[in-house]
């Protein structure tokens, strides 16, 4: 179907965290902004008894954050509502579901956590995991979405990295679509930044050590080069230093036409005393 093989079989629930008081409760993600906490409950109502369903808002203006938490009295009802209502539209637009988890911490650190690029612009949520589901169990998995039309991109979490290595290997520069996708392990974006940074730092302490060389060079060039015009330059007036000749050597041919033309005027004048 998307160019590698995907499995026949209904995909394994997601492993489900423990109940908090007998409650299971589901994260319900990627929700329109008009969705109401009514439209949730008669969205969930058709899998089994629902305990709440939570819309969380902005506590200043009330207004949606597109998120919110359903909860369930049992196992099965949860598991079932994941399974067959993930990536389902609500008010037009495809909901992502996940078990809630009081303590994210592998959500944060982005362990066996997978960035998808390059993915045709028809390709869904539901799709991408169809296509990763045969590798293990998927926390989390969406395509990145803006006014309505997807962007290319999308995310893949596994609940080991032992999972999401594997699908990396299997699914990278595989043909989707027509298209070679990108598969490689998520970088959070503050991470990224450190690794832009140090090495704008490695790249702008290597320019300026070649400067610094570059400089340093130039100023023993042109040390050399006074030192060397100091030993050529002519004697100080009152110097006891004689004067040779290969002194005047540098400054060329003019210089020695000027020394010749004197000298023989001077031998001129000698001349016409010594006949009077």
């Amino acid at each position: 179907m998307f160019g590698v093989p995907v499995p026949m079989t209904t995909p394994n629930p997601k492993p489900a965290p423990e109940a908090d008081n007998g409650i299971w409760s589901l994260y319900v993600g990627d929700l329109d902004p008009k969705v109401t906490e009514a439209d949730l409950i008669d969205k969930f109502r058709l899998i089994g008894p629902i305990a709440s369903a939570r819309l969380c808002c902005d506590s200043f203006t009330g207004d949606s954050l597109h998120y919110a938490y359903v909860n369930f009295f049992t196992l099965l009802d949860a598991s079932t509502a994941l399974c067959f209502l993930n990536h389902k539209e609500l008010k037009g637009k495809p909901i992502r579901i996940m078990w809630s988890q009081r303590y994210p911490l592998t959500r944060k650190t982005g362990i066996a956590n997978l960035f998808v690029k390059n993915l045709h612009l028809s390709f869904t949520s539901a799709q991408l995991q169809t296509m990763f589901s045969m590798f293990g169990k998927i926390l989390s998995c969406k395509v990145a979405a803006e006014n309505g039309k997807t962007k290319g991109f999308g995310f893949v979490q596994y609940d080991s990295e032992q999972s999401a290595m594997a699908a990396r290997n299997a699914l990278h520069g595989t043909l989707v679509k027509g298209k070679k996708i990108y598969v490689s392990k998520f970088v959070k974006k503050s991470a990224r930044t450190v690794t832009r940074g140090e090495a704008m730092k490695a790249s702008l302490q290597g320019q300026n050590k070649n400067l610094f060389i570059a400089r340093a060079e130039q100023k023993e060039i042109a040390n050399c080069h006074m030192e060397k015009l100091k030993a050529e330059s002519l004697p100080l007036k009152n110097s006891t230093h004689p004067v040779h000749y290969s002194s005047f050597q540098s400054l060329g041919k003019p210089l020695r036409a000027a020394k010749m033309k004197t000298t023989l005027s001077k031998s001129h004048n000698s001349s016409t005393v010594s006949k009077c």
